[in-house]
């Protein structure tokens, strides 16, 4: 893939050497940014090791920062809403895409897929490893443990933890 061919795609990642080596410095690392997604705000940046496809349809607002290791993957008919001031710990991974496998006579990969859009609300913790799946919608100022699964939608105020993730626990004043 040569140079030009990168910078116009909406994916990048550290198997796309021509986009990863400009997340080690700022300066390219925002105009990569800017140049991928349908959005990012103030103060918003990715680091290295991080894999995005599907950027056009990904939208970061204020204060964002993806942690390396993590992977966000937007369809073409379904987006990534993440909302200000949300942390996001390494490891992490999205995806708005699934599989149709409900014909046992045709292969999975030929089935095709669905698409539903992801939104992760205001002040909400994504942490280490967590896994949030297509559908769902985080809550305002809730948690998703490490290592979690989400398939789900989480509340407002909620921590959820597990495999499939269940609520644990509410957050109250």
């Amino acid at each position: 893939m040569n140079l030009i061919n990168a910078l116009s795609n909406d994916r990048f990642g550290p198997d796309i050497i021509w986009t990863h080596w400009m997340l080690y410095f700022s300066f390219l690392g925002k105009f990569l940014a800017k140049k991928k997604f349908g959005h990012i705000g103030r103060n918003s940046s990715v680091r290295p090791y991080v894999t995005i496809v599907g950027g056009k349809n990904i939208f970061l607002a204020d204060n964002i920062t993806i942690r390396s290791f993590s992977q966000l993957h937007a369809g073409k008919q379904a987006t990534i809403t993440i909302e200000d001031d949300v942390l996001m710990a390494p490891g992490v991974f999205m995806t708005t895409n699934n599989h149709r496998f409900s014909d046992i006579e045709i292969p999975i990969r030929k089935q095709g897929g669905t698409q539903k859009n992801i939104r992760i609300k205001q002040g909400a913790w994504i942490a280490a490893n967590a896994v949030i799946l297509q559908g769902v919608t985080v809550g305002k100022n809730s948690v998703v443990a490490a290592g979690a699964i989400v398939n789900k939608d989480v509340p407002d105020y909620c921590v959820v933890a597990g495999v499939p993730a269940k609520i644990i626990k509410k957050l109250a004043k």
